[in-house]
């Protein structure tokens, strides 16, 4: 598993420092490198974990980051972050049985204050992994955390940096590494690790913020109607009587899909808030199952397909072109059964402008604020957009 990630490091920093170099003229140079390193535990979040053993783990990552100077106005709102992508490895170490996970993500760092040459820094990544081991039945692996090889990693951290000299930063943070897979394949209890991390950072030349003498003038905010249609499957799994008469996490794959409207108010440069309203297909609430000689089967549920309608007020997150969308909604009109999903839902997305209307989104939709339902893949198109007179 390591070699893959030396050859991927490689090739990777390969063409970073082709870039660089076919750049070189364009001054400054804003591109810096980090290595990093952490050890740490499994966190023992579901049963199969509990009585787990080999709970501990060291972790690798190459990063490439992009400085900002303030040039574009969300990077002053945001206290001038870096970003950029990174690869990284993980190894289980005496717990081979977990697998070798190892993958790619994007980079977002930003300061929270500085004293001097000590910084306080935060960190998140969000990207995909490789090459978990998965739960199999038929192979008597009963590891819960995940059900797929390939997952969604997210990893979250926060520490200390130092700068050292003109071109090095050494830091020691606190991270936190999350894989899932969004409920695509069950069972998917999610795997949590916690660890400390140390790193070094190279700048071939530090930026600095650029300097005007003009007044600072807060962009236009604006209201916002938005319309979208989204998809996603989501795998479902039998609870009913006679359930021990199947192969444990036995059920069928469903499709999901839907369209909604959303009306945003920005009240401020970074956030905006507002309230959706959407209609979805839910293949699993359409459906129920039922075992018969040991051999689970399905059937339609209602005679005809039902709808289910949802009410979701939300929050907004602005980063230039990107945009994290929080929101807490209900099915008011589900009517639910045993071992139904809830009524109340959430959701979080990572919304991209591709240009001033059109924008597309990946997020989860989930239960109880912690248990994935399905990803969400979103395409849509801002209907109306009128300047906020407030």
């Amino acid at each position: 598993m390591l070699h893959r990630f030396y050859i991927l490091s490689i090739l990777l920093f390969s063409n970073a420092f082709v870039f660089s170099q076919e750049n070189d003229s364009l001054k400054p140079q804003k591109w810096a490198f980090a290595a990093t390193g952490e050890y740490g535990g499994i966190i023992p979040t579901n049963e199969s974990l509990n009585f787990y053993r080999h709970k501990a783990f060291s972790g690798y990552n190459i990063q490439f980051l992009k400085q900002t100077d303030g040039s574009r106005d969300w990077e002053k709102l945001f206290n001038y972050p870096q970003i950029g992508f990174g690869v990284f490895a993980l190894d289980f170490l005496k717990g081979k049985d977990m697998g070798s996970p190892y993958g790619f993500y994007g980079i977002y760092n930003a300061k929270i204050n500085q004293w001097n040459r000590l910084k306080w820094m935060y960190g998140i990544n969000f990207g995909i992994s490789f090459n978990s081991n998965y739960f199999d039945f038929d192979r008597q692996y009963y590891n819960i955390s995940v059900g797929s090889k390939t997952n969604m990693y997210i990893g979250l951290s926060t520490g200390l940096h130092y700068e050292l000299d003109e071109h090095f930063d050494v830091g020691l943070n606190l991270k936190f590494n999350h894989l899932s897979n969004g409920a695509t394949k069950i069972p998917n209890k999610g795997l949590n690790m916690a660890a400390g991390q140390l790193s070094l950072t190279y700048y071939p030349e530090r930026i600095k913020p650029i300097e005007t003498d003009t007044v600072y003038k807060p962009a236009e905010k604006n209201n916002t109607l938005e319309f979208s249609v989204f998809g996603g499957r989501k795998d479902s799994f039998y609870q009913g009587e006679n359930r021990f008469d199947l192969k444990y996490y036995e059920g069928y794959e469903y499709n999901v899909f839907g369209a909604d409207a959303l009306y945003m108010h920005q009240y401020s440069d970074k956030s905006a808030y507002g309230l959706g309203v959407g209609i979805t297909y839910d293949g699993e609430y359409n459906h129920t199952s039922y075992v018969q000689d040991s051999t689970l089967y399905e059937k339609k549920r209602f005679s005809n397909d039902r709808m289910l309608l949802s009410i979701i007020p939300t929050y907004r997150l602005m980063i230039g072109k990107l945009y994290v969308n929080i929101g807490a909604g209900v099915y008011p009109f589900k009517k639910t059964r045993q071992y139904d999903k809830d009524i109340l839902f959430q959701k979080i997305g990572l919304q991209y402008q591709i240009t001033d209307r059109l924008f597309a989104s990946f997020g989860i939709n989930a239960y109880n604020f912690h248990i994935a339902n399905y990803l969400e893949w979103k395409l849509g198109y801002t209907i109306s957009k009128k300047k906020n007179r407030k």
